[in-house]
């Protein structure tokens, strides 16, 4: 019977099902802590209520709680379903107090507390469980365990449903349950995904890599949406997790051990675009045993203040990709003596200096031979490509190949409430560049190429000499400026 009550609510709502998410969740963007990938590589989350609890007395003790990461996150790989009662439940070993006990003692230190269920009849790791088709009974076992924050994630689909009809079926029913939700799922990318939650994913699984990160970057600066925003007429843009300091490591890796699989440069690229452009901030590591960069990331009070100012969002805007200044490439060495030198081996046969490879006398050509194939310094020119397939010995001359265009970086801007401007200049190149901006291009401001502006760095705390008309800033592969300008 249940089940029939349930799918019949769900055809009958169709497309949204409801005009907005009313309420006082969402008016900011939200900071906070997830389980996963904490004591383990992002894989399977194996943690326990005892796990959870200490992390978040951490967090309590630690000041992160009073710097505003308010939510503790509880995702996949908890949930069961009762096989008579059919309700859903805590696995029993790692949550034996039960999980309405279990989240009172979170909201006992202080937190609020977000839950994960799945769209379909089970969630995305087996054997754990689902929503479908028990929306309607979920929602109200939530609100009797008094849960802050839902995670509605997208695998396992029902046929015959699309994931808009059913995402918004089961934003109304929560809503239904009188209990102010926030209610976060795979987004569509139409502006009903504003109707039915508070935030929603951008783009897919944040991953501790460098190619996953720049890819969600390049999602926040490329596929901007009209209904970003504070709810309740919009929704937050969900990067999915940050990882400053890294990810656990392996299968259930020690409290406050971590793997990190970007550098603490790409580590600060990261936060400064969630900040700037993002409407989630919800950290996967390990807190415990907290570093001094990770304290100097997650403690930076005026990159938060650019984060929390809820009603600039609207106006964030990519400006550009700072190439206009654009250090050139220094394609001579300054020493122009005439030696060959291996950069970058193309070819399995191996490359030797005077036996594969080297340089004429005169320094205008190189040869190799025996196969070597690679990139060479040669006559004191750099990126020399010599890249000949075939028997027998091959002539280049000593002239820089050019490299491959650099991927695209950004200029994020965002004015803010107080009439300053918030601008993050993004390095997407694996080599240093010279990035900048114009004054006239941040936007709702009428400044000008003559207009003078105070200029701070808000990662070193630092005031710069002032600007006139533009900025422009020499940064590291993959790395960032965070500036506030001011007048």
């Amino acid at each position: 019977v249940v089940v029939v009550v349930v799918v019949a609510v769900a055809v009958g709502l169709g497309g949204s099902g409801v005009d907005a998410r009313p309420g006082k969740k969402g008016i900011t963007p939200i900071l906070g802590w997830n389980t996963w990938c904490t004591q383990n590589k992002c894989t399977v989350d194996w943690c326990t209520s005892d796990e959870v609890l200490n992390v978040a007395q951490y967090m309590k003790t630690s000041g992160m709680l009073a710097a505003g990461y308010d939510h503790i996150n509880l995702d996949d790989c908890w949930g069961m379903r009762d096989p008579t009662s059919k309700q859903i439940i805590g696995d029993p070993t790692r949550f034996p107090e039960g999980m309405k006990s279990f989240i009172s003692k979170v909201h006992a230190l202080g937190f609020k507390f977000g839950l994960y269920t799945d769209i379909g009849e089970n969630a995305c790791h087996s054997p754990f469980t689902g929503s479908f088709p028990y929306y309607e009974q979920d929602a109200e076992t939530f609100k009797d365990w008094e849960v802050d924050y839902i995670k509605f994630d997208g695998c396992n689909l029902p046929s015959g449903y699309t994931a808009e009809q059913l995402t918004c079926n089961m934003s109304s029913i929560l809503l239904d349950t009188g209990r102010d939700f926030w209610f976060n799922f795979h987004c569509w990318h139409t502006d009903t995904c504003a109707k039915c939650g508070t935030s929603y994913r951008v783009g897919p699984d944040h991953h501790d890599e460098w190619s996953s990160t720049s890819g969600i970057i390049d999602l926040l600066a490329n596929n901007r949406e009209t209904f970003w925003g504070p709810n309740p007429q919009y929704g937050w843009p969900d990067p999915d997790f940050v990882f400053t300091g890294g990810q656990g490591c392996g299968v259930h890796s020690d409290p406050g051990v971590r793997c990190p699989g970007q550098t603490n440069t790409e580590y600060v690229s990261e936060f400064s675009v969630w900040a700037i452009a993002g409407g989630e901030i919800v950290i996967a590591s390990d807190p415990r045993n907290m570093t001094d960069f990770q304290r100097s990331v997650w403690f930076n009070g005026e990159v938060l203040a650019v984060y929390n100012d809820s009603t600039s969002f609207q106006s964030v805007k990519v400006i550009g990709n700072g190439t206009q200044f654009l250090a050139a490439n220094n394609a001579h060495l300054t020493n122009p003596a005439i030696t060959c030198s291996l950069s970058h081996q193309f070819s399995s046969s191996i490359c030797s200096e005077g036996v594969s490879f080297g340089c004429d006398t005169d320094g205008k050509n190189m040869w190799t031979n025996l196969g070597c194939r690679g990139m060479f310094t040669c006559g004191g020119v750099q990126n020399v490509v010599c890249d000949v397939d075939g028997a027998g010995q091959h002539v280049c001359p000593c002239i820089p190949s050019p490299p491959p265009p650099p991927p695209p970086s950004y200029v994020f801007a965002r004015p803010l409430s107080n009439g300053n401007a918030a601008v993050v200049i993004y390095n997407a190149a694996s080599m240093n560049q010279t990035l900048g901006f114009d004054f006239k291009d941040v936007p709702i401001r009428s400044w000008g190429d003559d207009t003078t502006l105070n200029v701070r760095d808000i990662w070193k705390h630092n005031n710069l000499p002032q600007a006139k008309g533009f900025f422009s800033a020499s940064l590291p592969p993959h790395g960032v400026a965070f500036v506030i300008l001011s007048q």
